[in-house]
């Protein structure tokens, strides 16, 4: 599904973002942004961030607040998604029994199923305009996290880490990625 897709890309983009620990003041000097990194949940540099850095991680912020905005009206109708694509489920579960010596097709509920099926796409298509608007600004993300990143690169050579926050100087430190499992994002 084209449209799933769009959504996904977008929503693990912002789960990457949000990663970034987000401040909210443009006017902080370059003293109040830093860098830290971990590896195995344990610190293994604090640095503060350069002005390019600060200002690439800004532009990335500035962005992420946009896709925020996109993203409202797409909540608005996860619930009505939901309820076609357990329809969908639900139809199709039921249209065709199996086992191991045959195999029964219900055309009446497969006809049921199709008939939901089309509803579903003209819902969707009702709605592209937003999945599309989604997906640009996910690749705008994109392109400024790879701006971010290569801003920061520099500073973290030679240290070996899993996993950064950004810090300002009115956030605190967080291991939210750091309860009994590890999980590892790389820039």
């Amino acid at each position: 599904m084209k449209h799933s897709t769009k959504i996904l890309v977008s929503s693990l983009i912002s789960l990457i973002v949000c990663q970034v620990v987000v401040a909210k003041s443009d006017n902080q000097s370059r003293d109040d942004y830093s860098v830290v990194a971990f590896k195995n949940c344990e610190m293994v540099s604090h640095q503060a961030m350069t002005e390019k850095g600060i200002a690439a991680y800004l532009a990335l912020q500035k962005e992420e607040q946009k896709m925020q905005g996109l993203e409202i009206p797409i909540q608005g109708i996860e619930q009505e998604m939901q309820e076609y694509t357990d329809s969908i489920e639900k139809l199709t579960k039921l249209a065709i029994q199996e086992s191991d010596e045959s195999l029964h097709i219900d055309k009446k509920l497969m006809q049921k199923q199709k008939v939901v099926v089309k509803e579903f796409d003209k819902f969707m298509q009702k709605h592209q305009q937003d999945f599309d608007a989604i997906g640009a600004q996910g690749i705008i993300i994109g392109q400024h996290a790879e701006v971010f990143e290569n801003s920061i690169k520099e500073n973290l050579e030679g240290i070996d880490y899993d996993q950064i926050q950004v810090l300002a100087s009115d956030k605190a430190l967080t291991m939210s990625n750091c309860k009994n499992s590890i999980e590892v994002i790389v820039i």
